[in-house]
């Protein structure tokens, strides 16, 4: 069966270049870093990459048929985001700590990290209950990725505001924050498109 390359088939591949990428820079940090790091730090880097490697994956086969594979993939997915969201979620203590209300560059970077950290679950939401029953939820199909898409989009645009304004990169070096965070958002935007725009239901199991 050939593939139509539409506007939707063309974000989630996208999406899974880019999540490829962020795969490929954490195992590059591994190699070029990693003796700077404790047992703990390699192992979350690793596990980063890991997940990174699983959203690519899962983006690369939005066209499998096969039941059993898709039930395979939506349940890796899931777990991943999840386990991705807790990742973020570690850093809440130090993030709150870091917050000073009279300097706005610590409130840019909390705002970016709290618009991530708010935006993992309403994907998480959105995949594990909504997408298998669209014509049920026809507000809920569109809200949520959306609502994930602005935060993403937000939390982007004030890393850029932050890096730009304040010289403030998070990433190890310059060059990696200019090139490393917009695939990391570009990611995230990219599957948030897919999702906002849902295949033609002429099907009873939407392979999405």
């Amino acid at each position: 069966m050939k593939t139509r390359l539409t506007f939707r088939w063309f974000t989630i591949k996208l999406a899974g270049i880019l999540f490829a990428l962020y795969s490929a820079y954490n195992v590059f940090i591994i190699f070029r870093d990693g003796k700077y790091f404790p047992v703990y730090g390699i192992a979350i880097t690793a596990l980063v990459a890991l997940l990174f490697a699983v959203f690519a994956v899962f983006a690369w086969t939005s066209e499998f048929k096969d039941i059993r594979f898709l039930n395979i993939r939506k349940a890796v997915f899931i777990v991943a985001l999840l386990l991705v969201f807790a990742l973020k979620l570690r850093m809440i203590g130090q993030t709150v700590a870091y917050i000073d209300f009279s300097r706005l560059n610590t409130l840019l970077y909390g705002g970016a990290y709290f618009m991530t950290l708010a935006a993992l679950p309403v994907l998480f939401f959105y995949y594990a209950f909504i997408v298998k029953n669209l014509p049920f939820y026809p507000k809920a199909s569109v809200i949520l990725p959306l609502v994930a898409l602005l935060l993403f989009a937000g939390s982007f645009v004030l890393e850029i505001i932050l890096f730009c304004k304040y010289g403030v990169g998070l990433e190890a070096s310059r060059l990696r924050t200019i090139v490393i965070r917009p695939i990391f958002y570009l990611g995230f935007i990219s599957l948030s498109v897919y999702f906002l725009l849902p295949p033609k239901l002429s099907v009873p199991d939407l392979p999405i």
